[in-house]
């Protein structure tokens, strides 16, 4: 219920903020998408203290604890605001809720035979990108990496050959997705808004995996790129994406690249 009444609260927000002005929108977001990575990068950037604080304190139910203090919130909040580009000026896949038809920013930017399914296919695209790593468990989204490094190991195959942060990849292509089919630069500007205020956790997060991995995390850092994969193995990613295997991966029999 919490949760909820931030997500629809801020929903309403977003509604009136992108009504007033064109312009709305992309100042809306930006609050919102920074109000809820904030959090993320504070507690990644001070994992050492909070942890030591938090399992002195809480015990067995520090990850609780952690998730109640610092997630929360932050996901009604993210929620909603990667569903904003689906409210501006979508005339076909859901009512023309907020448009400014004069500016230019609001005009659609192709056909609706085009919009339409060139938005589902990057969506598509962004939601199989998760696929070959096995998704994102409990670990990931409950903190249990940052509170017990020493349990943590790191993944380099699959997915992670290519990128190292499939992630924020994923949600990136997805929110965009969202403003193709919205078809209109606005929307599309107000999706980028948001996967860039994730790629400020990038920086924070590979800190963080240093630490722990020292030498080895930066050896694959120097061979890895953080979001796109290089030039020469776009062909074995797109692979992996669609069919859940490569060449490589596909001779590695009984291996499991699962988080």
């Amino acid at each position: 219920l919490f949760q909820f009444f931030i997500f629809i609260s801020v929903m309403i927000f977003f509604l009136w903020i992108s009504s007033v002005r064109w312009y709305g929108a992309l100042i809306g977001e930006f609050i919102v998408v920074f109000c809820g990575i904030i959090s993320y990068m504070v507690l990644t950037i001070n994992i050492d203290n909070i942890r030591d604080k938090y399992l002195e304190r809480h015990g067995k139910l520090a990850a609780q604890r952690l998730w109640y203090y610092y997630e929360s919130y932050t996901i009604p909040l993210l929620s909603s605001s990667l569903y904003l580009p689906l409210l501006l000026k979508t005339d076909y896949f859901l009512p023309a809720l907020i448009d400014f038809p004069s500016h230019f920013m609001t005009l659609s930017l192709f056909p609706v035979y085009i919009a339409l399914p060139l938005g589902v296919f990057i969506i598509i695209f962004g939601l199989l990108i998760r696929r070959p790593s096995g998704g994102f468990g409990a670990d990931v989204e409950t903190y249990l990496y940052l509170l017990y490094p020493e349990k943590g190991r790191l993944i380099t195959e699959g997915i992670y050959r290519y990128v190292r942060h499939p992630r924020y990849l994923s949600r990136g292509l997805i929110v965009v997705g969202f403003g193709v089919i919205a078809n209109n630069l606005l929307a599309i500007c107000v999706g980028l808004i948001h996967f860039m205020g994730f790629c400020l956790l990038i920086k924070p997060e590979d800190n963080e995996l240093v630490r722990r991995f020292d030498d080895v995390f930066i050896r694959y850092c120097s061979s890895v790129p953080a979001l796109f994969p290089r030039f020469g193995t776009w062909k074995d990613f797109i692979k992996l994406v669609f069919l859940g295997s490569t060449p490589e991966s596909s001779r590695k029999k009984g291996k499991n690249y699962a988080i």
